[in-house]
């Protein structure tokens, strides 16, 4: 997939791979659903993957324009 430079919250432009962070999302998933979770690392873990789901959102639906104006060139 692609990567693209996004904003981090300390203002510097950093990477976005997508492919990584549908990992990460599959990671915090699997850390949300066990037992033993604290609160607040729940509460941060959500954030993250809110955050995560955004940008990849905000990409595929990229992606998904970039391919409308492909077939349209057909």
């Amino acid at each position: 997939m692609s990567n693209k430079k996004t904003n981090t919250p300390s203002g510097e432009n950093e990477e976005f791979n997508i492919d990584e962070a549908l990992n990460r999302l599959e990671e915090i998933n699997d850390r949300l659903s066990e037992k033993d979770i604290a609160l607040n690392e729940s509460i941060e873990l959500y954030k993250e993957g809110t955050i995560l789901a955004s940008k990849c959102k905000e990409q595929l639906q990229g992606i998904e324009k970039e391919l409308k104006v492909l077939n349209k060139e057909e």
